[in-house]
């Protein structure tokens, strides 16, 4: 990642917590000290999702606390960068009409319709929830409505909140067409949560049958029906 974002001319702050080989307690202690206002839900996240967590969670207050800016570009660390990719994110770094741009996503439920130009780049709004956090453009103000909120308790994963599915924290979201990142394909299949997380939606064999569907000819069909109203 650091070579592709030398390539663009960009400099990066490199973050990463890994929790997947701690315990339950060991993980309680990490969190405490590093975020005490926020209670993670032990029994539905698995210490690899709460080190996501805390990951995306330690670049927004490091942003936050440096003062510089309205919005800041998050990335993973296994990732393809496009070459639009640095005129992208300096498109939408004052943008004001969505909280959180995705950058790049598998899903393909994109409206046609529900979308605008910012700055020569086009956002569409998705019909439903976006699943990954591949990359990102933050708005400085929703982070601090973020953190503001009273009983600030996570139970479900960082991408699905920041994708639409956090209920009254729920951001306003769209997704830059065409993507300027997506994943790598020799590590897109070697998941670092699913070994760790015990739960259906977390299971080898539902990510593959999700896969199948997305990079088939009928998943094309489904999706241009469903987005062209």
């Amino acid at each position: 990642m650091l070579v592709q974002l030398q390539e663009h001319n960009l400099h990066a702050h490199r973050v990463g917590i890994d929790c997947r080989s701690l315990t339950r307690q060991q993980i309680g202690v990490a969190a405490a000290r590093r975020f005490p206002q926020i209670e993670f839900a032990y029994d539905l996240l698995s210490g690899a999702e709460i080190g996501c967590w805390m990951s995306h969670l330690s670049a927004w207050t490091a942003f936050l606390s440096s003062g510089a800016g309205d919005s800041c570009v998050v990335i993973e660390d296994d990732v393809l960068l496009a070459p639009g990719f640095a005129r992208t994110i300096e498109a939408l770094e004052a943008q004001t009409s969505y909280d959180v741009v995705f950058l790049g996503t598998s899903s393909k439920n994109l409206s046609a319709r529900r979308r605008s130009a910012v700055n020569g780049v086009w956002l569409h709004e998705p019909k439903g929830a976006i699943y990954n956090t591949w990359g990102y453009v933050a708005r400085r103000e929703y982070l601090d409505r973020f953190f503001a909120a009273p009983a600030l308790r996570l139970c479900l994963p960082v991408d699905h909140v920041l994708g639409g599915r956090a209920g009254t924290r729920t951001p306003r979201v769209a997704v830059v067409q065409p993507i300027v990142v997506k994943e790598e394909p020799r590590l897109a299949r070697a998941s670092q949560i699913a070994p760790h997380t015990w739960r259906i939606d977390r299971w080898r064999v539902v990510e593959q049958a999700r896969r199948r569907f997305l990079e088939s000819r009928v998943s094309d069909w489904f999706y241009a029906v469903v987005n062209s109203f």
